[in-house]
């Protein structure tokens, strides 16, 4: 396999294959290029909203958002949110998405989080476990 980058995204990732990588969350490459661009500048006017890439010969294949909030509580700290969590069907299985949580976490740390959060399903969960995170709380939902 060709070596494999993390990185912050920008704005050519949208037509290098990340709405398409996305598609294993929800469906995103139908997402109109000019608006998924449109979106992607409001996302990177916010330094607390982060996405990260995993890239393969300028071809991304995974990546994971980055959400970091500050708190009234514990003295200002903040927290990260990790959402979004992907790696393209061909590519899973190779340590990918183990490299983009690591970056993210490692960014979340240097930013000041006293914790990084996520929610998962019971099926992934043994991945995340792997990586360091523990079973904390119930995950809740509300769908408007």
């Amino acid at each position: 396999m060709s070596k494999i980058i993390i990185r912050k995204i920008v704005k050519s990732d949208i037509d290098r294959g990340f709405l398409e990588s996305l598609d294993s969350l929800s469906k995103a490459s139908d997402l109109d290029k000019k608006n998924a661009r449109s979106i992607l500048d409001e996302i990177l006017k916010n330094p607390d909203h982060v996405i990260f890439v995993a890239v393969r010969v300028s071809q991304v294949i995974g990546s994971a958002t980055l959400l970091i909030e500050r708190k009234f509580i514990h003295k200002g700290g903040k927290v990260g949110h990790i959402e979004d969590v992907v790696v393209s069907k061909e590519c899973q299985g190779r340590g990918i998405g183990e490299k983009i949580i690591k970056r993210a976490l490692e960014y979340a740390g240097r930013h000041g989080c006293y914790k990084t959060i996520l929610d998962c399903d019971d099926d992934v969960r043994p991945f995340y476990e792997k990586i360091g995170f523990v079973r904390h709380s119930n995950g809740m939902r509300y769908n408007h």
